[in-house]
């Protein structure tokens, strides 16, 4: 073992004591173990010191024998959604990059922009809002488009090591992740999240209200971050002479005509999508007609997904999906949600709504420090219903304002779909840095200025 690993290990030990013996005893007997097992697998998760489906393995099985939750608790996310929406995402998603239909639009949409440096940027953003309404897996959405990045700037012919180079991919990043919040079917974790955070405070907000919510400001958002990209170009420019124009065309002549798989993928994904839009009068759960559409692309005749490369799917990825789970479903059960509102409501209670909702958005950056997304949304979301009550506002807008700051990625731990874009080689972290930086203070300005003077323009603030 390096001196490096020695010191990941130690840290990963030491600090978790600190922690249990730092937690408050009164909370609930178990509360300080719960914080102290958590915490030794959020540092594993940042110091990838063992893989991240292994730490969430163990961390599920952890607190079990140690007496922190009964089984029925821990292995409570297993019985939800979610693990099955990440199913039929990720079946979705091999499907999108087996016919190449998700390739062929997001092509077609760079194509239309023309071959410049701001047609590309344009691009880029047209396309993620095009591939977000059929493809509701994050990480399907990033690999497809770093496929994309990285054979532009092969084939332009550009160092991987450069500027430029970094800001395709940068620009391939944002199309796949910040239209997330665009509409309630676009994100695996945040249908979940939604739905828990409605059963909290006995609420319901279906799709059409959420479109009002959000839709609308979400693609501002989407826009402000593709202008942040101006801020890492600094002098670099694309190869003139409309060579990026001239490879997107052989691209796609590359791959022919749409073919039958295609066309039956892509009438699959919208009855998928309609299944959310129908489901305040049908009162069936979009998530199962999502997951039989899914299912639907192994059926004989219908020529998109061969059964046996149902083995080839990602399924062990449900057991991190589960774990980090778990962290919320067991907060829940020491008391650490009721826990941390308390702690929180004596710094919040005076504060008017809007610096609430900007709290909470720096709440949301910080957190993402700490936990991966995912885990951060699960172990949050029940305390903003109580959190809301408490303060005697509507939680929506406080939820929103976190998920946009878990949105705000700096370092390749923070999620594996961020991590994903450094795995192709074509992107520097002294590149990347700078622009994030830039990102997560355009957001929060876009929190204070538009988001909440919106929010409160529909009266859900």
């Amino acid at each position: 073992m390096n001196p490096v690993q020695a010191l990941k290990w130690t840290m990963t030990l030491l600090i978790p004591c600190g922690v249990y013996f730092l937690s408050p005893q009164d909370v609930s007997p178990h509360f300080p173990l719960y914080m102290g097992l958590t915490s030794t697998a959020i540092i594993a998760w940042a110091l990838n010191v063992f893989p991240a489906i292994g730490v969430a393995a163990m961390l599920t099985f952890a607190y079990i024998l140690c007496g922190v939750a009964d089984a029925e608790v821990v292995f409570g996310p297993w019985a939800t959604v979610l693990p099955w929406l990440s199913f039929a995402a990720v079946i979705i998603g091999e499907g999108m990059e087996k016919t190449g239909l998700a390739k062929r639009l997001a092509l077609r949409c760079l194509k239309l922009t023309g071959g410049s440096f701001n047609g590309l940027v344009a691009g880029f953003f047209l396309a993620g809002l095009v591939l977000v309404v059929i493809l509701p897996s994050i990480l399907a959405r990033v690999v497809i488009f770093c496929a994309i990045a990285v054979g532009i700037i092969r084939a332009l012919d550009i160092d991987p090591k450069s500027r430029l180079s970094s800001i395709i991919v940068i620009a391939c990043f944002f199309a796949a992740a910040a239209p997330t919040m665009q509409f309630l079917h676009t994100s695996e974790s945040f249908i979940w999240s939604f739905q828990v955070l409605m059963k909290a405070i006995g609420g319901n907000v279906d799709w059409w209200e959420y479109l009002n919510h959000a839709c609308f400001i979400n693609t501002i958002y989407v826009a402000l971050s593709f202008l942040t990209i101006y801020f890492m170009r600094g002098k670099v420019r694309l190869p003139e002479g409309g060579k990026l124009k001239l490879i997107l065309e052989e691209r796609l002549a590359e791959m022919g005509p749409m073919t039958v798989s295609e066309k039956r993928l892509l009438v699959l994904a919208i009855l998928g999508i309609l299944g959310f839009m129908v489901e305040p009068w049908t009162g069936v759960n979009a998530v199962y007609v999502l997951c039989l559409v899914a299912l639907f692309c192994y059926m004989p005749g219908m020529k998109i997904m061969e059964p046996s490369s149902f083995n080839n799917l990602n399924i062990v990825f449900l057991v991190f999906v589960a774990g980090c789970m778990a962290i919320g479903f067991v907060a829940g059960e020491v008391g650490a949600n009721k826990w941390a509102v308390s702690s929180i409501i004596p710094f919040l209670k005076e504060l008017p709504p809007t610096l609430g909702v900007l709290c909470s958005y720096l709440a949301g950056v910080v957190t993402n420090l700490l936990l991966t997304p995912f885990a951060a949304t699960v172990a949050f979301t029940p305390a903003f219903g109580e959190l809301g009550v408490q303060m005697g506002v509507n939680p929506l807008p406080l939820f929103y304002a976190f998920e946009y700051g878990l949105d705000q990625y700096f370092f390749p731990y923070e999620g594996v779909m961020f991590l994903y874009i450094f795995t192709t080689g074509c992107v520097t972290l002294k590149h990347v840095i700078p622009t994030m930086i830039a990102r997560c203070i355009v957001a929060g300005a876009f929190i204070a200025v538009i988001a909440i003077p919106y929010w409160t323009f529909i009266g859900i603030m």
